[in-house]
């Protein structure tokens, strides 16, 4: 008695019936094909949605950075004799869900103009982003918020400054 591997090999005919009859059953199946489609898929998927999540995330560091800025030139508008340094510190806590350590500058600079006593203030805040994702760039991103206003000096009598209660910072 031969085995049927000796019989195919001497008749080329029916190997090829065999190759045939195989090719016609697995043609047919469909088993595994959600699983293939899967696997091609779920890379550029998943790519996509962390992707957006951190976009997500640099757009929230964005404005939470503009709000900081903008929130302290707010303060110092109404309270015309703040310094640096509590301008400094109202920014820092107004940057809520960052990581203070990336914090690369806070730059106030408030000249007085001396012909009539008024003052500009600007508020540049500079912070550095980095990407969670492996697939994003490594290197850290630099994101600023800038935020200008024009100071008047109370005038004689008028009412005390303002205090920081009426801010959105918490403070």
């Amino acid at each position: 008695m031969q085995s049927s591997a000796i019989l195919t090999f001497g008749n080329p005919g029916a190997l090829r019936q065999r190759l045939l009859r195989a090719w016609r059953r697995v043609k047919g199946d469909c088993e595994g094909l959600t699983a293939v489609e899967f696997a091609l898929m779920a890379p550029v998927f998943l790519t996509l949605f962390f992707g957006v999540i951190e976009l997500g995330r640099a757009a929230y560091t964005q404005g939470v950075v503009t709000f900081a800025a903008e929130e302290a030139t707010r303060y110092a508008v109404v309270n015309y004799n703040i310094t640096e340094t509590e301008v400094i510190n109202l920014t820092e806590d107004c940057l809520l869900g960052v990581n203070r350590d990336r914090i690369n500058a806070i730059v106030v600079t408030g000249p007085i103009d001396p012909v009539d006593n008024t003052r500009t203030i600007s508020v540049e805040v500079s912070y550095n982003f980095e990407f969670l994702m492996p697939f994003l760039p490594s290197d850290t991103v630099t994101i600023s918020g800038t935020s200008r206003g024009f100071l008047i000096p109370p005038p004689l009598g008028a009412a005390p400054a303002v205090t920081g209660s009426a801010i959105g910072c918490g403070r």
